[in-house]
């Protein structure tokens, strides 16, 4: 599979998790009655937090795949990026529905983190060193 069809599937999916994500948020308002902020509900405030990490993270993530898809990155690297990133945005809204520490949140943070910086490093390193 071509990196821009792992790229275009990895957003897909992406795209609804976000949608799952927000209508847990709408869900949970409804429930409360709490229109903006959380009102002091903890579940609300759980699902904004979700929906908030997932939205402060995907886009730039996505931004460095498209550029490494762009830039001729090797494929099973992109793949094993592209995969790493959606099983952690998957495990983390699953992992902070518990409010004690847990290992899918845990999981789910750190391959999102992971898949960020290493994403990083190869954009900066193939802006430098295009692939052969």
């Amino acid at each position: 599979m071509q990196d821009t069809h792992v790229l275009i599937l990895t957003a897909g999916i992406l795209g609804l998790i976000f949608f799952a994500l927000t209508v847990w948020v709408v869900a949970e308002r409804n429930k409360t009655k709490q229109m903006l902020g959380d009102g002091g509900s903890k579940s609300l405030e759980i699902a904004i937090r979700a929906h908030g990490n997932f939205a402060e993270f995907v886009p730039l993530i996505l931004i460095l795949l498209a550029a490494l898809a762009h830039e001729g990155a090797n494929s099973l690297f992109f793949l094993i990026l592209s995969v790493a990133l959606v099983l952690g945005r998957i495990l983390h809204p699953i992992g902070i529905r518990n409010l004690k520490p847990n290992a899918l949140r845990a999981v789910g943070a750190m391959l999102t983190w992971i898949v960020l910086l290493v994403a990083s490093i190869a954009a900066i390193v193939l802006a430098f060193i295009p692939p052969v």
